[in-house]
């Protein structure tokens, strides 16, 4: 039995009341409620709307303490999937070619002239190989992760940039912690296998990316 179109309205305007962040969660919860007051209509209960729409929140959801509940457990099912992929997507890249490939590298490293202009641009090109990852996702990102109600940034989003800005937060430590007199002196093989670290974060941040909008084509 389908509710009336002003009744469904009217769960989802007191639905609004507990300020329900996340669409996904919001829905859920919805699709919950209608279901669960169109089968107790269907059962002969003819209740007021406001009646049953309190009956199902207590007592199938557990009021407003079990909704913050469903909230928390959402979120955490989000962060297990993010981490879940993040690591699917640097396992990707951690192979016996990279290693090879990173130790060839460094081997071509030593013949470089160990002079401060060379490891200057060595590390400049750390600091964008770094950096670079936090743009791609954000932009790649954009139209396709889950917003919260209000519109604002979400938590979902923040946690798959946050993911993939693992180099810029690398890059930016080691500016922090260590004196750019320290940085010019460091030998060129070192800030060589720094950049590769950062080729490495680079590959998995849009392997990241990539099959997060795959699995996601559309915003949730």
């Amino acid at each position: 039995m389908s509710l009336p179109v002003d009744e469904l309205k009217w769960i989802e305007l007191r639905l609004g009341a507990y300020q329900i962040r996340y669409r996904s969660v919001y829905h859920e919860i919805l699709d919950h409620i209608i279901s669960a007051i169109e089968e107790k209509r269907q059962t002969g209960d003819n209740r007021n709307i406001e009646s049953l729409f309190q009956q199902v929140v207590d007592g199938h959801l557990g009021g407003t303490e079990g909704i913050k509940k469903l909230v928390a457990e959402h979120e955490e099912i989000y962060k297990e999937g993010i981490k879940k992929l993040w690591m699917q997507s640097l396992k990707h890249y951690l192979t016996w070619q990279m290693l090879a490939f990173t130790i060839v590298v460094l081997l071509l490293s030593l013949k470089l002239p160990d002079v401060e202009l060379v490891r200057s641009s060595v590390f400049v090109m750390c600091i964008l190989l770094a950096c670079s990852p936090t743009v791609y996702s954000y932009f790649s990102l954009r139209d396709r992760v889950m917003t919260t109600m209000d519109g604002k940034l979400s938590f979902f989003r923040v946690h798959l940039i946050k993911k993939a800005s693992i180099s810029a937060a690398i890059i930016f430590n080691v500016i922090y912690l260590l004196s750019p007199a320290v940085i010019a002196n460091t030998p060129t093989i070192i800030l060589m296998a720094l950049m590769m670290l950062f080729v490495l974060l680079n590959l998995a941040s849009i392997h990241f990316c990539r099959q997060f909008t795959a699995s996601n084509p559309t915003n949730p």
